[in-house]
């Protein structure tokens, strides 16, 4: 839920309840580079959170 919420509060949505990233075949190579920028991004704040890699 904490991924879901940090990518929605930034402008990315993606399907909660699978975990996908759907694609229309107007997304762009700069659209795509958001996602993958904002994921790390999400990644990174998360598991330097204390206790989340146990």
């Amino acid at each position: 839920m904490a991924l879901h919420l940090y990518l929605i509060n930034r402008g990315v949505l993606i399907t909660p309840f699978h975990n996908m990233t759907l694609c229309s075949p107007h997304t762009t190579g700069a659209d795509v580079s958001v996602l993958l920028t904002t994921l790390d991004a999400a990644l990174a704040t998360l598991l330097a959170l204390p206790g989340a890699r146990q």
